[in-house]
């Protein structure tokens, strides 16, 4: 009993630090993800380049690891890069500690395993930083090409959000005190105002948290991110762009990875995974699959349906002569060459482009609010300027009668009675522009605005004074009116 008693207290404490051992082990093995990795590209190019230089200089790679480490500011970084030099320590290679470390994409990762392999480490490195700066320089052309129309389309947002939030309200209770006939410009413009300055704190952060889901949802989620990526196809000059800077990228990393002695089918294999476009990965992949069954490239192009929209026609010749001629390798970076110079001349007609295309949509926007607020103010205006300058009255209807003062006696009193009957002492509204007609204190434009009346009310008028006509309003008061707008009716109608 008290050898087992004895045995179970041995083995206990040393299961537990085997176990403890275990756990700092999986604790010091650190991966990048796809957050961490944004940050980290300066970083990661300034690795490369030094560890190039320092083993050219025939410093062995731990040593270079430790010098490098000192000039790296990220933290997480330079954790990694302490695994890295722990596993190297323990006897990994690098390619193998770099793969752990998940630092770099497959066909980097490649390249520095067939250095290691063949000898020509410090060589390969030199491929990888030009690699590296071909990238960098490929995404930039993209953001340069695209930050343009971007910056446009988002400044005219914020503007279109300012104007509709604090301008449109404003227009809207001012339209709406006038008794006018707005245009349907205007009326949606108001509607919109007033929706949006009563709901306006509700409806735009709910806005451009949508915009930021759409954008997010199309452009960057990775299983519905083809959409964005087919709609970049269809816009003018970015799907050219889009196309070279592929065709550029296919050129550089395959003749690279075929020049450093690896395997065709593991070359395109690594530049599927470095291809972050889905239509051209899948088209890798299935180069990958095809060349793999014994297809050469230039028979897997005739395969695939609609290549030629990936590969123009003249590089796939290219490829196929190259194939016979065993300058696979040569070709494929001088491809690479060409289009990496297309890329660069389209990067600054890609603005010229797309230019026109910004201003118009502007110009549609600007317009629209343009004349939804100046033609309502127009007719406004040209109103009040024909209420201020009255045109004549028409002439008042005269009878002339030819009486004889010896016939006096004998008329009639009927006749009398007729020409009593012509007496106009009543006068109706007319129509005009602006809806309404002004009554004023005084037989002139000056004179004070007492109220408005409108088309086909009939009032009394008591005198005239020089083409204006003293009207008898509804409260026993009187006031003037400009007889251009108003006829003068038959007291009997």
């Amino acid at each position: 009993m008290e050898e087992k008693t004895s045995k179970k207290t041995i083995g206990k404490p040393e299961e537990k630090k085997v176990k403890k051992e275990k756990k700092t082990k999986k604790k010091k093995k650190l991966k990048v993800s796809f957050i961490s990795n944004i940050g980290l590209s300066e970083e990661k190019e300034y690795f490369m380049e030094n560890l190039s230089m320092l083993l050219v200089s025939g410093m062995d790679i731990l040593s270079a690891i430790e010098a490098i480490k000192t000039g790296i500011r990220s933290k997480m970084f330079r954790k990694l890069i302490n695994q890295v030099s722990e596993e190297i320590d323990s006897g990994s290679s690098l390619s193998k500690a770099l793969k752990n470390a998940n630092l770099f994409p497959d066909h980097v990762v490649s390249l520095i395993r067939i250095g290691e392999e063949t000898g020509r480490l410090a060589d390969n490195l030199k491929v990888v930083v030009v690699q590296q700066q071909k990238e960098r320089s490929f995404r930039s052309k993209v953001r340069s090409a695209m930050m343009y129309p971007v910056l446009v389309l988002g400044l005219t947002g914020v503007v279109g959000i300012g104007i509709a939030w604090f301008i449109l309200p404003r227009l809207s209770s001012v339209f709406s005190s006038l008794r006018l006939e707005l245009p349907l410009v205007t009326r949606v413009l108001i509607q919109i105002g007033d929706f949006v300055g009563e709901y306006g704190t509700i409806v735009v952060p709910i806005a451009i948290a949508i915009l930021f889901f759409i954008i997010w949802f199309i452009f960057l989620f990775s299983k519905t991110k083809f959409i964005g990526q087919f709609l970049l196809f269809k816009v003018p000059g970015v799907g050219t762009l889009i196309q070279q800077v592929q065709i550029a990228q296919m050129g550089y990393i395959l003749g690279t990875l075929l020049g450093a002695g690896l395997p065709i089918v593991g070359a395109v294999g690594s530049l599927a995974e470095a291809t972050t476009f889905l239509r051209y990965k899948k088209f890798f992949l299935f180069l990958q699959k095809s060349v793999e069954d014994g297809n050469s490239i230039f028979t897997t192009f005739k395969i695939y349906p609609r290549s030629d929209k990936l590969v123009t026609i003249p590089i796939q010749q290219m490829i196929a002569s190259s194939e016979k001629s065993g300058r696979l390798p040569d070709t494929l970076l001088k491809v690479g060459e060409i289009f990496e110079e297309k890329t660069e001349t389209t990067t600054k007609n890609l603005a010229v482009i797309l230019e026109p295309v910004m201003l118009i949509i502007i110009w549609l926007g600007v317009i629209g609010v343009a004349l939804a607020v100046i033609l309502p103010i127009y007719s406004l205006v040209g109103g009040l300027n024909q209420s201020s300058t009255p045109t004549p009255p028409p002439p008042v209807p005269s009878i002339e009668l030819k009486i004889n003062t010896e016939d006096i006696a004998t008329i009639p009193d009927i006749v009398t009675e007729e020409i009593g009957a012509v007496v106009l002492d009543k006068l109706i509204v007319l129509p005009n522009s602006v809806g309404y007609l002004n009554v004023r204190s005084g037989p002139s434009a000056n004179g004070e605005l007492l109220l408005q009346i409108y088309p086909d009310e009939i009032y009394k008028y008591k005198s005239e004074d020089v083409g204006w006509y003293e009207i008898v309003l509804p409260d026993d008061t009187t006031g003037w009116v400009s007889g251009g707008y108003v006829e003068l009716i038959n007291e009997n109608d």
